[in-house]
């Protein structure tokens, strides 16, 4: 069996599997890193090795890096560097509690960005997770600079503050978590709220809020009392849910306790 350190590096390799089958991220740009415990470094997709895209993602990409590497350069392994990988670092080294980052492009956060649109809570039980983005405030980093520099991950750290994910204007987001799981849905949440904004707007239509009764009912509010998950276990089983899907498309098999489990899993 893998030890923890494994299964991390594991996991960043399955939600990139996961962004790249759901249009988050495509072709070789975008990337998930995960903060390894007890150390100053961390797992990042990097470029090399066998490529074939983010979607194909094989944990051969997945590489230890320290947070001060420089990015857009060549590791001595070979791999290339993201050139962004001072969004990763830069967040590590401001904000201790994150434990992953993803840094994605999805079309129409991007497009929503673009035209200005507001995130608004414009539904509850539809998708409750994504209805917190819009609740708790989306902020947003007003370059569309690529993120080449630690001076320029450390703006993007103090555009986003402490909130969980940031839209990039004219390029992408960024989303953090405790978890790979966590900071992989909470990404994919974000573009279902923005797909819906777009198609709103498409329509001509610029929807209200829902209520502050119906906000409080969420935790969100000055008179909401405080809320746990919804369900559970709802963020492991919607997770499973993912990578079972991707692991069928794919063919790269995402569980470890299975015999065949070295051809997702190749130092």
């Amino acid at each position: 069996m893998p030890d923890a350190v494994d299964e991390l590096r594991q996991k960043v390799a399955i939600s990139m599997r996961i962004l790249g089958q759901h249009g988050l991220v495509k072709e070789i740009t975008g990337h998930v890193s995960a903060r390894i415990p007890d150390s100053s470094d961390m797992f990042v997709r990097c470029r090399g090795g066998d490529e074939r895209g983010l979607m194909y993602t094989d944990v051969q990409q997945v590489r230890r890096l320290p947070f001060d590497v420089k990015g857009g350069g060549t590791a001595d392994d070979g791999f290339m560097v993201p050139i962004e990988v001072a969004i990763h670092g830069e967040m590590y080294k401001a904000r201790p509690e994150v434990g992953a980052v993803v840094h994605a492009h999805p079309r129409s956060a991007v497009m929503c960005g673009i035209m200005g649109l507001e995130f608004k809570p414009i539904f509850g039980a539809y998708n409750p997770g994504a209805m917190g983005i819009a609740a708790k405030g989306l902020p947003v980093y007003p370059r569309s600079v690529l993120i080449s520099r630690p001076e320029l991950g450390q703006d993007l750290v103090k555009a986003m503050g402490q909130r969980d994910c940031c839209l990039m204007k004219g390029h992408g987001i960024t989303a953090v978590g405790p978890t790979v799981e966590t900071a992989t849905l909470l990404a994919m949440r974000l573009e279902e709220l923005a797909d819906m904004i777009l198609e709103i707007a498409r329509l001509g239509m610029k929807p209200e809020s829902i209520s502050d009764e119906d906000l409080a009912s969420f935790g969100f509010g000055p008179s909401a009392p405080p809320r746990g998950n919804n369900i559970a276990r709802g963020e492991e089983w919607t997770w499973a849910h993912y990578a079972k899907l991707v692991e069928d498309s794919v063919g790269i098999p995402t569980d470890f306790d299975r015999p065949d489990r070295g051809v997702g899993f190749r130092p």
